[in-house]
């Protein structure tokens, strides 16, 4: 075939849309959207310790214990803006609960009027008056004003804690100019732990809720946590796991120590989280993650916020 031929022969396929470089463009244009062929999407669950910006907000972040504490707040008075009579919370049962309500009281003491009966604690919020109150909506957005703002008083209690320690560190740093840019975005230095803030000491209540012995074992797995992730390059692993390798350095049957690392995950969640949790979900495939900044100083320092 001579070269006239050859250009005559490709300028039909062109107009016939045959040429291979084009092809493919003409068929998807002839197609419907929900007809491409698409890659399936994926809910990402990892949720990073490191993780310190977002988009542009209007609060600053807050440390995980103390987005807890507010919860915990949120939620003492949700209760008794439906109950509207005094919470009754036994001691034996509600261990942590009570030292986070001691945690409350050490930001504002007149929050709360505590009373204890026999082995059980009492607490009523202070200028809240029932008669002016709306009647309980479960499913509000929001609750009353006056609930509302006790809330927002705590919460800029402890943004001044945070803040705090974070010019602190800008000067540890050599890093004072940064201070603009955190208050004009509401963030923290990159380099900044969170971590780092202390847990609020909580108001002492005239009992002891855990024991000596307690603390050691909580001591112990601390450490043994940290020095083995320390030996891995990665922060995160399966739950068994972790729990397996404890179990062979510290003498201690497989429920109490859950009931430890579970207990540590609540008091201590920036130190130690699981990413992937789920009520539907069985152990075997929760993923533990662990804040490789953390050390043991640090986090013995924290924990004996419970322990007076």
């Amino acid at each position: 075939m001579d070269s006239n031929k050859q250009i005559k022969t490709l300028q039909e396929q062109q107009s016939k849309g045959q040429d291979e470089s084009t092809r493919h463009l003409s068929d998807i244009l002839g197609m419907k959207y929900t007809q491409i062929q698409q890659p399936p999407s994926q809910n990402i669950n990892f949720r990073s310790l490191r993780q310190r910006f977002g988009l542009i907000q209007d609060q600053y972040p807050l440390p995980l214990k103390f987005e807890q504490l507010l919860q915990i707040m949120r939620t003492i008075e949700q209760t008794y803006w439906k109950k509207q009579k005094p919470i009754v919370y036994e001691i034996k049962t509600n261990a942590l609960r009570i030292l986070q309500i001691g945690q409350l009281l050490k930001l504002d003491k007149d929050l709360y009027q505590i009373k204890i009966v026999e082995k059980s604690v009492q607490i009523i919020p202070n200028d809240v008056p029932i008669e002016n109150l709306p009647s309980f909506q479960p499913f509000a957005h929001q609750l009353p004003s006056v609930f509302e703002s006790r809330i927002t008083r705590i919460r800029n209690i402890l943004d001044n804690l945070v803040q705090t320690v974070h010019e602190n560190y800008l000067e540890i740093i050599n890093q004072q100019d940064f201070k603009e840019q955190s208050i004009k975005f509401k963030v923290y230095h990159p380099t900044f732990d969170l971590n780092l803030v202390p847990d609020i000491l909580p108001q002492q209540l005239p009992f002891q809720i855990y024991s000596e012995e307690q603390k050691n074992q909580l001591q112990q797995i601390i450490e043994n946590t940290i020095q083995y992730f320390n030996k891995r390059t990665v922060s995160f692993m399966f739950y068994p796991n972790l729990i397996n390798y404890l179990l062979n350095k510290i003498k201690m049957n497989k429920d109490q120590m859950e009931k430890y690392i579970q207990f540590l995950i609540k008091v201590q969640p920036d130190f130690l989280q699981i990413t992937n949790q789920k009520q539907e979900q069985q152990k075997v495939k929760w993923i533990i993650q662990i804040n490789k900044q953390s050390t043991v100083e640090n986090q013995i320092q924290q924990l004996k916020t419970y322990f007076y």
